[in-house]
């Protein structure tokens, strides 16, 4: 597995197993869920250059969950986690093959009955 895809993966389980968890969680310490943000944070700024085209993203959304964290609903704060968590996890699949018809065109199912 490319560099790239395990790293994704890495923040992905971050996100679902431990952040996630901690939002959803009223009872939950402030402490936890703030360790879990911190260690994430680092992952997502070390490893963005990583991701090509996403990682831009993936920093931009960072910031935001660290400014909903201290000021933020916690409903919208897990939202934005839970489009991270997307993000990561389209990454760590990898890039999909393009779809053929068996005859070496690709399909177009755009306009199927349009015509």
């Amino acid at each position: 597995m490319p560099a790239a895809q395990r790293t994704a993966w890495a923040a992905f389980l971050m996100v679902t197993r431990g952040l996630l968890p901690a939002v959803d969680d009223e009872r939950m310490p402030a402490a936890t869920e703030d360790g879990d943000l911190l260690r994430f944070a680092l992952r997502i700024e070390r490893d963005a250059p990583l991701w090509g085209e996403h990682g831009p993203m993936l920093l931009a959304a960072l910031r935001d969950v660290q400014a909903m964290r201290w000021g933020g609903d916690r409903a919208d704060l897990a939202d934005l986690l839970r489009v991270m968590a997307h993000r990561l996890y389209v990454i760590s699949a990898g890039p999909r093959p393009p779809r053929h018809d068996g005859h070496g065109r690709r399909r177009c199912r755009r306009n199927v009955g349009a015509y």
